[in-house]
């Protein structure tokens, strides 16, 4: 089997793979964290999935809406489009989350 098979089989076999939503929303709340986003700054909507997998940009955007439900984003709209935003009043319990799967400063 040739090394160029091989990798396309790893590409599938990690296309397969189920991951978590958590483990989505976790690493969705890394990005935001990592980007300072809530401490002045905000990320655009289609900029959310951006460093995902194409095949997870829908899961993304999904995991986005679930954490806004549970307060933990905060989605306003600016110049026409939709914004996101870390929640400042609950960032201790997203550090708690984000130190599940990452290490933050």
């Amino acid at each position: 089997m040739s090394l160029f098979s091989q990798l396309i089989r790893m590409t599938i076999d990690l296309k397969e793979k189920e991951i978590p939503d958590e483990e989505i929303e976790v690493a969705l709340l890394h990005k935001l964290f990592i980007m300072r986003a809530g401490i002045g700054y905000h990320i655009y909507e289609p900029d959310l999935p951006k460093g995902f997998p194409p095949h997870l940009h829908k899961r993304v955007l999904k995991a986005a809406k679930n954490l806004h439900k549970k307060g933990l984003l905060n989605k306003f709209p600016h110049r026409g489009e939709t914004v996101w935003q870390l929640n400042l009043n609950r960032i201790n319990e997203i550090k708690e989350r984000i130190k599940v799967f990452y290490e933050i400063p």
